[in-house]
């Protein structure tokens, strides 16, 4: 009797015991940290040139009307380099591992960053920029961020670490490049005449953030745990140094996952089939299931969001810095608005970092709840209807701008380029983002994952080559043209051409 009773409790007792079935997925926090500081360098690189780039290219000689042209063609250098590489780095994570890739980026990254602090010609700009865009591990970052929370509840916020790291890097990007640059200027009595810094007026802002990128570096080395499947177990003497650290001061990087289960399972023998799921992630996956047709419809997506939202931050940059225009060129509308509003350097960088701190409010408090409720294929609509609009009317500004109002004068200028630049910041979150996350949901199997993801980070390269050296070109064309607003209404034009694409998505959001 007792033998019945033991089999029929022991037939009805469940196969997971409650601390498993109630065993909730977390999201590996710190070591996403560490990934999000390492996502750092490369916004805070390419942003701190913003506030003194027209002035640097000044100061190698170039006419007021040409520095549109070379300012394009600096940010498409690194641009360019980064689409010709970011398969490749992908590919090389692919092989020894993802973290070895992240650390050489980064090294490489922070050698071109010292350089071009000295740069004292155009050619050693574009030269030095052109290194540091063949560091592209972009690509890599956010397949170890999937990697580190391939649960399905845990991937929107896991995806949502680098955006965040992005927009803190367009903070301290220009506000270091604002605050730091041709400080013999600006501090002489900490950086006195005739110094180092006053030869290398831009050597400061550089060495700053490459010493911010020796720290990403070092907590890369000693912190985060390799993602790659095949290279999960080996022995890594900078992570042992690591654990060292954390054992004496208290505190685990190292964070277990509850990982979904396996799509196929051998019955009886689990772990034969995690070495068969293993090995077929160490396989080079084909283009075919690499592009599938929703995945090429996305990277196409991310290419143009790429292309006009970081050519509208280079436009504004050159708007802004552009000076007043003179009685000799006057505005003439509806098509002719010549000159800027003449902001310095210091101006710049404080206004880039002000949009930065909407762009971290926006990820933080609105990004994540809006994009469960309505779906990431919604926000990217909204951003798209949006952008062309906001694009269209920023010139206009400048018809409200009175060169000589006093003080509290152009108000109404000042509340309307504040409300534009408002609502481009919040849709650069909301939009590419979103197109972000897509492209990487869009991914056929797990070992697509990287490659997908380096092939998306080359093509939107591409877009961040072409469109600031493009555009560039396009506003020195404008301001000695009667058409100011060429750049204006092409960047428009690209930004409404996402609608030829947009309907062909057919994305299944989470419920």
């Amino acid at each position: 009797m007792s033998t019945t009773t033991e089999r029929i409790a022991d037939e009805s007792s469940p196969l997971l015991q409650k601390s498993e079935v109630d065993r909730k997925p977390r999201l590996p926090l710190k070591q996403l940290c560490v990934l999000g500081l390492c996502r750092l360098a490369d916004p805070i690189c390419f942003t701190s040139v913003f506030p003194y780039l027209p002035q640097m290219i000044r100061g190698f000689g170039v006419n007021e009307d040409e520095i549109g042209i070379w300012a394009g063609a600096i940010s498409a250098s690194l641009a360019l380099c980064q689409c010709l590489t970011a398969v490749a780095w992908c590919r090389l994570s692919d092989r020894i591992g993802r973290k070895p890739s992240i650390i050489l980026g980064l090294i490489a990254m922070m050698t071109s960053t010292l350089v071009f602090g000295f740069s004292n010609s155009l050619y050693m700009a574009i030269i030095s920029r052109s290194i540091i865009g063949l560091t592209a591990n972009v690509g890599i970052l956010r397949t170890v961020a999937a990697e580190l929370a391939p649960h399905p509840d845990l991937k929107l916020q896991a995806l949502g670490i680098l955006p965040l790291a992005w927009n803190i890097g367009t903070i301290s990007g220009p506000a270091v490049g604002g605050l730091l640059s041709e400080p013999a200027q600006k501090y002489p009595s900490l950086f006195p005449p005739g110094g180092l810094f006053d030869k290398n007026p831009w050597l400061l802002p550089n060495l700053t953030i490459a010493m911010m990128m020796f720290i990403s570096g070092s907590l890369t080395v000693l912190f985060l745990d390799e993602t790659l499947e095949s290279k999960k177990y080996r022995y890594d003497p900078g992570r042992e140094l690591g654990k060292r650290i954390e054992s004496f001061i208290g505190l685990e990087f190292s964070e277990e996952v509850v990982e979904p289960r396996p799509r196929t399972d051998v019955e009886g023998h689990p772990k034969q089939a995690a070495e068969d799921y293993s090995t077929n992630l160490d396989t080079s996956p084909t283009w075919a299931e690499v592009l599938t047709p929703q995945s090429t419809y996305l990277v196409i997506l991310f290419f143009l969001s790429a292309l006009h939202r970081v050519t509208a931050e280079q436009l504004f940059s050159l708007f802004f810095a552009t000076r007043v225009h003179s009685s000799k060129n006057p505005i003439r509308l509806p098509f002719h608005l010549p000159g800027g509003f003449g902001l310095n350097s210091t101006q710049l960088g404080l206004m880039f970092a002000s949009l930065g701190v909407v762009e971290i409010l926006t990820q933080v408090f609105i990004f994540a709840p809006t994009a469960r409720k309505y779906g990431n294929l919604a926000l990217l609509r909204v951003a798209a209807l949006a952008d062309p609009i906001l694009y269209l009317a920023f010139p206009y500004t400048l018809a409200l701008y009175e060169k000589h109002a006093g003080p509290g004068g152009n108000w109404l200028c000042y509340v309307a380029v504040g409300v534009i630049l408002l609502f481009c910041s919040v849709g650069s979150v909301l939009g590419l983002n979103s197109v972000v996350i897509l492209v990487t949901d869009s991914a056929s199997s797990p070992r697509a994952l990287a490659t997908l993801n380096g092939f998306a980070t080359s093509v939107a390269a591409f877009g961040v080559a072409i469109g600031p050296s493009t555009f560039g070109w396009l506003y020195s064309v404008g301001q000695k043209s009667e058409w100011s607003t060429i750049p204006w209404v092409g960047l428009a034009t690209v930004a409404l051409s996402m609608w030829i694409w947009i309907p062909k998505l057919k994305v299944r959001e989470a419920s």
